[in-house]
């Protein structure tokens, strides 16, 4: 197996980025133009806070390029890491639903390990399928225990890891 360079979408990372400076916009132009109450300023500032901390993790998005390999998975930009499938000690896979019945959403993975930091990625990304189904792989020969929520998400997927088929 080669080494595969993924990306987030650009239609995915220009979405985030509208969403973000409107939000910004919203929350802080109140702010600089009109004269609100010491509570309202507080709620105003804090939400435009947030929205710039979008607008900054959406960029750090744009910068980072994810490498997934035989042998690693990596997220080389500036908050970067090297995940080693042979020395893996965290898979986490999270799924968060934007609707009440749970039809509508995006998974999260964190993937570990030893002694370096973890790589968080969405299923936005490009082959995330791939990336999933490669650390399920480093996880079953690695024996690693996995949380009850990450088997029931890995099955959804339909990825299994040996001797933790008990997912409901």
């Amino acid at each position: 197996m080669n080494s595969v360079v993924l990306r987030y979408p650009r239609q995915t990372l220009w979405a985030d980025y509208i969403r973000a400076v409107t939000g910004a916009l919203l929350c802080g132009l109140p702010l600089l133009f009109l004269d609100v109450n010491r509570w309202m300023g507080l709620v105003l500032g804090a939400a435009c806070v947030l929205f710039l901390l979008f607008l900054a993790r959406t960029a750090l998005r744009q910068v980072t390029r994810y490498v997934l390999g035989p042998d690693t998975f990596a997220a080389d930009g500036p908050t970067g890491s090297l995940v080693e499938w042979a020395r893996l000690d965290r898979l986490a896979l999270s799924y968060y639903s934007t609707k009440r019945d749970r039809t509508d959403g995006w998974m999260q993975l964190v993937v570990r390990s030893t002694g370096a930091r973890a790589v968080k990625v969405d299923s936005s990304l490009e082959s995330f399928y791939d990336i999933v189904e490669r650390a399920a792989q480093a996880a079953e020969a690695r024996k690693l225990e996995l949380s009850r929520a990450t088997r029931v998400n890995l099955r959804s997927m339909g990825i299994t890891v040996a001797g933790q088929e008990d997912a409901e």
